[in-house]
């Protein structure tokens, strides 16, 4: 049986008109469902979030309370975090280590913005009149959209929800379609933590149904996305054609650089744990990887012998060092580097097995770049 995972609208779990399947990884069979939400769902979350920007329940707050909920919000994910992280991990097929490391560690942000809170601080202003006086005073701009991808959910999502709380903000979250079901439980916490209903809320779906009303609804203020490039251009247009602030933390190709003078072994192994790492999926992977020519030699024959040891399998398995891909066509794109590089000459030195699991049994791969 699926687990079923709802949305929270102005403090109520949503019971969804449609849903959406979500697969595990690594065995590629379905464990779960989101609800695939729409424009009504979005404008009900908006239309919470604003209502509870307004009230006296959130408003009213001085600054020093809302440090508090950010505290007891802490103590309540420090509780939960291995939870957190068997569902994070059962849901993007990252390493059970690594997403307890995560877990475990974010509360240590909602503490730091936490006791902020009360210290957003404005000035006064000297001016040439006697009888006035000029001050600066720092507001919350209102509904935040937070937009946040699969390979890190709760601590990309934690990057934008700390501070946004600790200023005053209110908040509709959309989860990336193939990893929400960690933040969909996440949001559970608030209320028990003491925040008003409508300060947090979630819509979960396809970017077109979901992501495009989102970021284009006249009642959100602010945009801030993790993702794609592609994604972020469209993100961009959209704020611009409501004249909406935007923060965009976009993916890149990050480079590995091993001059001549490296100390070739630590550099290497510096490499391979770049890009070994959450099997690559993270926009600080090391993706690229420029030689001199004159310790090319010593720095590939390096890599190999490492990467002959790595330990792939099951991401819950906490020994695994290499996990699986998180969807089937990400792992297809993956694969077809491989086409590419031959292509334009490449020389393989260390081709994978490329088995995959379905369930309990193993199966060659059969994509064309390895046949």
């Amino acid at each position: 049986m699926l687990t079923a995972f709802q949305n929270t609208v102005n403090g109520v779990q949503t019971a969804p008109r449609a849903t959406l399947q979500s697969h595990d990884p690594f065995t590629g069979q379905p464990w779960a469902t989101i609800p695939a939400d729409g424009a009504d769902e979005v404008n009900a979350a908006v239309g919470a979030a604003r209502a509870a920007f307004k009230s006296k329940a959130w408003a009213g707050l001085t600054a020093t309370a809302r440090g508090k909920l950010l505290l007891r919000l802490a103590d309540l994910i420090a509780e939960n975090a291995e939870r957190l992280a068997v569902i994070e991990t059962r849901d993007n097929g990252k390493l059970l280590s690594e997403m307890t490391t995560q877990c475990r560690y974010l509360p240590e942000w909602y503490r730091y913005f936490g006791g902020l809170a009360d210290k957003i601080e404005g000035a006064v202003l000297p001016i040439d009149k006697a009888n006035m006086f000029a001050f600066t005073r720092a507001e919350p701009l209102g509904v935040i959209a937070a937009i946040v991808p699969w390979n890190s959910p709760l601590l990309l999502l934690t990057w934008k929800l700390a501070p946004l709380l600790a200023a005053g903000n209110t908040v509709v979250i959309k989860p990336s379609e193939h990893a929400a079901a960690s933040t969909l439980e996440f949001v559970k916490l608030f209320e028990a933590a003491g925040f008003p209903a409508g300060v947090v809320n979630t819509v979960t779906g396809m970017p077109l149904e979901v992501g495009v009303p989102l970021v284009s609804h006249p009642d959100v203020a602010k945009i801030a996305f993790t993702g794609g490039e592609p994604g972020g251009i469209a993100v961009y247009k959209a704020a611009a054609e409501n004249l909406k602030t935007v923060t965009l933390e976009l993916g890149g190709k990050s480079a590995n650089i091993i001059f001549d003078d490296a100390d070739v072994e630590n550099a290497v192994k510096g490499a391979i744990s770049g890009i070994f790492a959450a099997s690559g999926q993270t926009c600080i992977a090391g993706s690229r990887l420029l030689v001199h020519h004159s310790v090319h030699d010593r720095v590939v024959d390096g890599l190999v012998a490492l990467a002959k040891t790595a330990r792939i399998g099951d991401p819950s398995d906490m020994a695994t060092q290499v996990g699986p891909i998180t969807t089937q066509g990400q792992r297809e794109k993956v694969l077809s580097y491989l086409g590419v590089a031959r292509g334009e000459g490449a020389e393989a030195v260390l081709l994978p097995a490329c088995t995959t699991r379905c369930g309990s049994r193993a199966r060659r791969c059969s994509a064309r770049c390895c046949r």
